[in-house]
């Protein structure tokens, strides 16, 4: 090993360019910083290369990441971090203790510039304050890289790398789903891995210059930074790990527990998260986040509180069912991935109807109907999911949270837990992967007896856009309908995966053309085309169960939508998709649902309704009652309609951001009471009210 660090530390000798006042400018390089100088030219030649050879295109402009100038100013910039790697600078080591000092200062104000550079947001026009606020959370990493390492360049090194890896990291999630990374995310890294293969990564000439500019960021601390050893005694090593500590958890202090950044102009929309950071910047952003992280006891909450509101909820009226099954019908509930219906929030002009069924199925007076209101935008089914299946609501809990995978640690009321007490053998079916969201430890949680993964198909698994199709979800629905105890009572819960993004799958034919719309939009036509097989596969669904004696109920509903061309979902709005009232921004979280049942139902439009509710309207479909939570909630709605990690509305229409007050607080309050309960409230909980 020491033969090793030998070998790579022989230098030839010098040649000196200039040297005056102490200072000496030459040139003398080692092995490492010969190696590291080719390493930058073989980076920069590979990059252009590469991307020539894949095709990475830039999808705004349809050009090479670094064409033309942008590849001759790659290539200088590139020289020259190469040039500085051989470099040999002699100075005395007071100037370098105060260079080495400038660079921890300043780097930090570099690392924001370029992760915004990155993710393209307009750091220029930012007020001071918000540079200002940037620059704190920034220096507080460094300041910790420092007192960890006591080395400029390896505190450049760690501190930089983080950031960088950071900034690429929110860009593809922001690329990808349309809301940037929050900590939940990383704590979803094992999901975000099963399902990162569908998605195109093509780095940005932003991206290859941030390299670059860390890179010679790096070449200047090594060659400028003071000797962590020459003249400095175990006293001043001490002091100097001290003082960078002390930064670091002054900093710390300043961004969370006094949480001063609102002070610097630095807010959270949770209702438009990419907006937000876009206008605050990213790091700031994520951090702001973070202070909404916490889940706190509801102002008021208590036992007491819980039991005097269980005591009313007892009173309230049950509601009258919407069908008579005349027995326990089998009750299907689809979610189906990424399906939206964009002719219901714009004008939008396709070669074909693309969900042709589900439009008749609205003009039909036997099947409720009309638009439900998701809490996420492109990503996070799981969300949609926990909405559903327990009516509880985004609302209450942080922004970008998984409850999945942070909450939901022992058993969880939910509608199979429900319907698993009425004698229902629940089962749930998706054909993933069963770690993604924690799904095969959350299901038997939340009371299915059975979860059928994507290795647990009994019928063909037939692919779409490379993953399994609506189709043969509905195949294993079918079987597991037909195999089935006679007289058996079934909950079936089908989570669908055909139409999840990213949509560049050149293996799948666009059937849906975009029309009288400026521009092309290949990934909102493949997208279209996967919706209407989607459409054609409720179509068999339906037709199959219309043709059993046995009563069925189905609900179909979207889970979120997708994250198409912002150009084309602009002209979908007729506005900027990235407009920040809450009124455009709500219309992204429709997606349409129907309940249909071969049996008669009290058939209506419903124009708008949260996810939360769509378990108490499927039991009365299903003619059974509810828990008292879920008749609560059935009641609730009828006066705040749409309840969602955005925003809410109101049954005049009125729509409020989350966490802004309402006519209908009280209202509010209590059923936030009774979600805390429902969640954690531990030995607190009132089971009776969610069984």
């Amino acid at each position: 090993m020491k033969t090793m660090v030998r070998l790579f530390r022989d230098r030839g000798p010098r040649v000196t360019f200039w040297e005056k006042y102490g200072v000496s400018i030459g040139l003398r390089p080692g092995r490492w910083e010969a190696a590291a100088s080719l390493g930058v030219l073989a980076f920069c030649a590979a990059f252009l290369l590469v991307q020539r050879l894949w095709g990475w295109v830039d999808e705004s402009t349809g050009a090479l990441p670094l064409a033309g100038g942008d590849a001759v100013r790659f290539l200088a910039l590139g020289v020259l971090v190469a040039a500085l790697w051989l470099v040999d600078l002699r100075l005395p080591e007071k100037i370098r203790r105060w260079l080495g000092l400038g660079l921890l200062l300043l780097l930090p104000l570099g690392a924001f510039f370029l992760v915004d550079h990155i993710n393209g947001t307009n750091y220029v026009s930012f007020s001071g304050e918000k540079i200002f606020a940037n620059y704190l959370c920034y220096l507080m990493v460094f300041a910790l890289c420092f007192a960890l390492t006591r080395r400029v360049w390896a505190t450049i090194l760690t501190g930089g790398a983080v950031f960088l890896v950071f900034g690429i990291a929110n860009y593809f999630v922001t690329q990808f789903r349309g809301q940037p990374l929050l900590l939940w995310d990383i704590q979803a890294m094992g999901t975000a891995a099963t399902v990162a293969g569908g998605y195109e990564y093509v780095p940005t000439g932003a991206m290859a210059m941030a390299v670059l500019w860390y890179l010679g960021a790096v070449a200047l601390a090594v060659k400028v930074g003071p000797s962590p050893w020459k003249g400095v005694t175990r006293r001043h090593r001490i002091a100097q790990r001290g003082v960078a500590a002390l930064v670091a958890a002054a900093l710390f202090c300043v961004v969370f527990p006094l949480n001063m950044l609102p002070d610097m102009g630095i807010s959270v929309w949770g209702w438009n998260q990419r907006a937000s950071s876009d206008l605050t910047g990213i790091t700031a952003g994520f951090f702001a986040n973070l202070q909404e992280g916490l889940v706190e006891e509801p102002e008021g909450y208590s036992a007491e509180k819980i039991e005097a509101l269980g005591e009313e909820l007892e009173d309230l009226p049950e509601l009258s069912p919407l069908g008579d099954p005349g027995e326990s019908p089998t009750i299907v509930a689809v979610m189906d991935e990424s399906f939206a219906d964009f002719s219901a929030v714009g004008d939008v002009k396709l070669s074909t109807n693309n969900l042709s069924f589900l439009h008749s199925l609205q003009r039909r007076d036997d099947v409720i109907w009309g638009t439900a209101y998701s809490s996420v935008f492109g990503g996070n089914t799981c969300n949609s999911e926990f909405e559903f299946l327990t009516g509880n609501t985004m609302a209450f809990l942080p922004a970008g949270s998984k409850p999945y995978q942070q909450y939901i640690e022992g058993e969880q009321s939910s509608l199979a837990q429900l319907l698993g007490d009425q004698g229902y053998r629940c089962v749930a079916v998706h054909p993933g992967d069963p770690t993604a969201w924690d799904r095969e430890e959350v299901y038997p949680l939340l009371g299915f007896d059975e979860f059928v993964d994507v290795e647990d198909f009994d019928v063909p698994r037939l692919l779409e856009h490379r993953l399994t199709s609506d189709r043969s979800t509905f195949d294993q629905l079918i079987y597991e309908y037909e195999h089935k105890e006679e007289g058996e009572p079934l909950f079936l819960f089908g989570v669908t995966i055909q139409n999840h993004g990213g949509y560049e799958d050149e293996t799948t034919r666009t059937a849906v053309e975009v029309k009288g719309m400026e521009g092309l939009f290949p990934q909102a036509e493949q997208y279209l085309t996967l919706t209407q097989k989607s459409d054609q596969a409720l179509e068999y669904l339906l037709s199959y169960f219309s043709r059993q004696e046995d009563p069925v109920v189905v609900l179909f509903f979207g889970d979120h939508w997708p994250n198409l061309e912002e150009e084309f979902l602009s002209q979908v709005l007729g506005t900027d998709v990235n407009a920040l009232s809450l009124k455009n921004t709500m219309r992204e979280y429709q997606v349409p649902f129907a309940i249909w049942a071969n049996y008669p139902l009290e058939g209506q439009e419903i124009d708008g309704v949260s996810l939360n509710y769509l378990s108490g309207l499927l039991l009365r479909a299903a003619g059974l009652e509810g828990s008292p939570y879920l008749n609560f909630l059935e009641q609730l709605r009828g006066q705040v309609p749409v309840i969602t990690g955005v925003g809410t509305i109101d049954k005049n229409g009125e729509q409020y951001p989350v966490g802004e007050h309402t006519p209908w607080d009280e209202l509010l309050e209590q059923y936030e009471m009774l979600q805390y309960n429902n969640l954690f409230g531990e030995e607190e909980t009132d089971a009776g009210l969610f069984r």
